[in-house]
């Protein structure tokens, strides 16, 4: 039995089709704010050198408690010794959609866009948000906020995390109209 011509440019199409599917599914979303971020890692600490990143930070915790905001970093682990990198960095930093960049360096970035502390509710979400950040996605804590404890100071928040003993503790602190106004880390030495 003989095919025309015809069928056989119909299977070919059909073909060249679901390989171009197959392809659009597989490849990866371009990201411009990550190649915003990897610009200025490059521009403002040439050479620089992680274990992990840069990347997207994604954690529910910090997208409910920095609405709008997108976060992007890299990560050195600490070994105890010398990164094997010359220009080690770890850095988080917010990314706008015109591909600004805000490290978060001091109390002020880490204020900026976080939702108000006006309740215990709130301010347990946002004291877990903060230190996720400022501990740069390191698994070794888990910043739940459930796992925080709120207590009222002079009209403001105080919500602590204990690190696995009472001689750990971090601390974030909200002033009594809501904002972020402390952070203390009393993580234990990395073993």
């Amino acid at each position: 039995m003989a095919s025309s011509g015809a069928d056989n440019r119909g299977m070919n199409l059909a073909a060249i089709f679901a390989v171009l599917a197959v392809t659009s599914v597989a490849a990866p979303p371009a990201d411009p704010q990550l190649d915003a971020f990897k610009t200025w890692l490059d521009r403002a600490h040439p050479g620089y050198g992680c274990d992990q990143g840069p990347a997207r930070f994604e954690n529910k915790t910090v997208a409910s408690a920095y609405p709008g905001l997108e976060f992007y970093y890299v990560l050195t682990y600490a070994r105890g010794i010398r990164p094997p990198f010359e220009n080690a960095i770890t850095l988080v930093a917010e990314v706008n959609d015109r591909g600004g960049v805000r490290p978060l360096r001091d109390l002020a970035a880490f204020r900026a866009g976080l939702i108000k502390a006006s309740s215990a509710k709130n301010a347990k979400l946002a004291a877990a948000a903060v230190m996720s950040l400022a501990s740069c996605v390191e698994r070794r804590w888990s910043y739940a906020p459930e796992a925080f404890v709120a207590k009222k100071k002079n009209g403001g928040w105080v919500c602590s995390y204990e690190h696995g003993s009472h001689m750990y503790v971090s601390q974030v602190a909200f002033d009594k109209r809501g904002s972020l106004c402390a952070i203390s880390s009393g993580a234990p030495p990395v073993p």
